[in-house]
């Protein structure tokens, strides 16, 4: 007698239909989601993970082996891979640069390195983005089950992690029940900042009056983090603050010669009135 299989997410459909099922695991908490990726071959689980948003693929990921997430990273287009990866904690970001092949690990660690006088410097990595073909609805419910706080305006970014826009949360909020795309909603173009730009340029910018945050890009347009206003310029003024004086071992060690000269002559000076001494 035939069975059927009554598995929403049989391996057939999970590398058949990347798209749909892409869409069904992001609908999922990453607890559930993982187990059904957690045998999927390499080649098989980057298509569907590529499809996704870039946050609830980084939450599976993280449910992963890092071997695993090192295999997917080889299977990724570079730009999506550099997404997740920044997405990911600290730690986990070291131990799957360890494991990737070493030319992609170059690249990796290079788009993470910026100067400290810089925008990149100070970015923050974790906020979600969102594609602009997402409907309304789906997007305020990725947001309330990821428990992550995105400001008041969430970064647009196409498939080729190009920032595209901003939206306003509270935009969002008034019109998830009419089932917009996200496009239809966004503030376009969006002020970027690049990475490169200096701290003293980036506060001077007249988008801070509109935007308490704003996206940081690459020199193509690729998106990398935002940056907030209190950031920028709590490391403003740390730039600006001067230095301590640092003295150096030979105005120290002079220091110390004059102390030690100054109780000598103290011990061995002539003495003061109503002392007496005896001479040999």
């Amino acid at each position: 007698m035939k069975t059927h299989n009554r598995n929403p997410l049989s391996l057939d459909f999970l590398s058949s239909k990347p798209r749909a099922a892409a869409r069904v695991l992001q609908g999922m908490t990453a607890e559930q989601a993982a187990p059904y990726l957690e045998t999927v071959p390499a080649r098989l689980c980057a298509p569907i993970l590529q499809a996704m948003e870039t946050w609830p693929a980084a939450r599976i990921l993280d449910r992963l082996s890092t071997e695993q997430n090192a295999g997917v990273f080889t299977q990724l287009p570079y730009q999506t891979a550099a997404g997740l990866l920044r997405l990911q904690g600290e730690e986990r970001r070291r131990r799957l640069l360890e494991l990737l092949p070493g030319k992609l690990a170059s690249s990796l660690r290079r788009s993470l390195a910026y100067r400290e006088d810089t925008v990149g410097a100070w970015m923050d990595l974790s906020t979600p983005t969102f594609r602009p073909q997402l409907p309304s609805t789906e997007c305020l419910a990725l947001l309330q089950r990821s428990g992550q706080p995105s400001g008041r305006d969430l970064m647009i970014v196409d498939e080729q992690h190009r920032v595209v826009g901003m939206l306003p949360l509270d935009r969002l909020v008034a019109n998830s029940r009419e089932h917009h795309l996200l496009s239809a909603l966004m503030d376009s173009p969006a002020t970027t900042l690049p990475a490169e730009m200096s701290l003293a340029v980036a506060s001077r910018l007249p988008a801070w009056h509109q935007h308490t945050r704003l996206p940081v890009r690459t020199a193509r347009g690729n998106y990398l983090g935002t940056l907030d206003h209190a950031t920028l310029q709590a490391a403003a003024n740390r730039r600006q603050a001067p230095p301590e004086p640092v003295q150096s071992l030979a105005w120290v060690l002079g220091q110390s010669i004059v102390a030690t000269l100054g109780g000598l002559m103290a011990l061995f000076g002539p003495p003061g009135p109503g002392s007496s001494r005896r001479d040999g």
